[in-house]
């Protein structure tokens, strides 16, 4: 019997050996700390929770009687609102809608014409270079060359306009 005893005695002194000589995992380390405060804010979350409840009770009986002492400011409050803010804000936004149509209208005629305006200048320009070049180039060359210098069809450099 002294030798069963022996023998568990040196067992159970191998098992807790073996265990202490590899440490327990992270989380188990953490998984008191983590305990601790998820209980610890609990309490002071209910101790929170009680605290309110005997501030908002007596606020609850009192409201009734505070609307009532406000109703006249949030009354003129309600009104001044609707006067300066809403009336203007809705009026404008209908005059908006109803001008709609001729924004997109005159938005879409200045494109338009900007955009013929561009390129109506590229096809005279064009026009006028070939009609220019179907002239004979050299002969217009030698005209403007032997034209005086202040003759009207002589082209001009020119100069910039300084202010003095």
């Amino acid at each position: 019997m002294s030798s069963t005893s022996a023998h568990m005695t040196a067992s159970v002194t191998a098992v807790t050996s073996s265990a202490t000589a590899s440490s327990p995992p992270p989380i188990a380390q953490l998984l008191p700390v983590l305990l601790l405060v998820i209980r610890s804010s609990y309490w002071a979350i209910s101790l929170l929770l009680r605290a309110l409840s005997f501030i908002i009770v007596p606020l609850y009986w009192l409201w009734p009687l505070t609307l009532q002492l406000l109703s006249p400011i949030t009354i003129i409050l309600s009104v001044v609102l609707h006067a300066a803010v809403f009336t203007p804000c809705s009026v404008l936004y209908k005059a908006i809608a109803a001008l709609y149509p001729l924004y997109v209208f005159c938005a879409t005629a200045c494109i338009t014409g900007a955009i013929m305006g561009v390129f109506g200048r590229y096809i005279i320009v064009s026009i006028l270079g070939i009609f220019t070049l179907w002239r004979n180039p050299s002969h217009r060359k030698t005209i403007q060359s032997s034209l005086p210098a202040n003759h009207p069809l002589r082209r001009r450099k020119r100069r910039s306009v300084r202010i003095q």
